[in-house]
């Protein structure tokens, strides 16, 4: 089958790529961080050392990467995606970077004939691994039915929402929910800890209540209570707290820019962003629960999880 090229090989994009090689594409990778290319050509990725060999000869080239300028630099650089793309390459972006460096990276695609999609996407690094991740797609109308057709060996659902832009603005209203979502689970659980309440009882109670959540059911802050949640293995990271936090900075920055203040967002934003800050940046951003206080059931763990750190 074709060849793609993929840039960006953490913790998304790992099992991404995994998911188009058991598709029976052969994927050409490449990232910056040594021990993640090492990891990927465990996993059946042709590592590669530079994006001009990741593109060569690819039919279409993926981008997981961590914020907007890394995006804009690896695509539009001198020596970037754009510059290395053969003409008939899709260039498909699945990373979170906000609607402002969406367009400028769509209208530095159109100066150069290059077919560009957003697809930022939804699940996690559970989804990523099971091939069930959401898509939201943004750009022409031209270029979507084969951007889904890419997209299918990763995913269980695509939207294409709109033009240049429109992916990203649903992928941070969805983030806002979630970041909300995460900071009030860790001080609803924190609290019932300093209440007394058991905690995997508590559990069940809100799965089966008004209360219940997606990132409260996968990414429990209590260790112990999910035994595939990231606080049951020392908070070691799905999603990392500065990540949410920059995509919470994101939605902040989208309702500025249309009149619309997000003040629920302002306040999760500020305590994710004061975690990261003191330590936390890094670990798992249920791993917030760690900054409101410690205590004999939570406390304990703060140690050993800086040692994994």
């Amino acid at each position: 089958m074709a060849t793609i090229g993929w840039i960006g090989l953490g913790h998304m994009g790992i099992p991404m790529s995994s998911n188009m090689l058991k598709a029976g594409y052969t994927v050409r990778g490449f990232d910056i961080d040594l021990l993640a290319l090492r990891r990927a050509k465990a996993a059946g990725v042709q590592t590669v050392n530079s994006i001009r060999d990741a593109v060569s000869g690819a039919v279409a080239v993926f981008t997981m990467l961590p914020a907007g300028p890394d995006v804009e630099q690896v695509l539009t650089s001198h020596d970037g995606v754009f510059a290395n793309a053969a003409p008939d390459t899709i260039v498909i972006d699945c990373s979170t970077i906000g609607v402002q460096y969406a367009k400028k990276i769509h209208n530095a695609a159109r100066q150069v004939n290059v077919a560009f999609v957003e697809s930022p996407v939804s699940g996690g690094t559970e989804g990523a691994a099971a091939g069930n991740l959401t898509f939201m797609l943004g750009g022409d109308d031209r270029y979507i039915d084969r951007a889904k057709e890419l997209l299918d060996p990763m995913g269980e659902f695509m939207s294409h929402v709109g033009g240049a832009g429109a992916g990203q603005a649903a992928k941070v209203v969805n983030n806002l929910i979630m970041g909300v979502s995460v900071t009030i689970n860790s001080e609803a659980t924190f609290l019932a800890e300093r209440l007394g309440l058991d905690l995997k009882n508590l559990y069940d109670i809100v799965l089966h209540s008004s209360g219940d959540n997606w990132s409260f059911r996968k990414w429990n802050p209590a260790p112990g209570v999910v035994p595939e949640s990231p606080a049951s293995h020392g908070y070691v990271a799905g999603f990392k707290t500065w990540l949410l936090a920059k995509d919470l900075h994101l939605a902040i920055e989208a309702g500025e820019s249309v009149g619309v203040r997000l003040a629920t967002a302002e306040a999760a934003h500020g305590l994710l962003r004061k975690h990261a800050d003191t330590g936390g940046a890094d670990l798992d951003c249920s791993s917030l629960i760690l900054g409101l206080g410690k205590s004999a059931h939570l406390g304990e763990l703060t140690g050993a999880t800086r040692s994994a750190k």
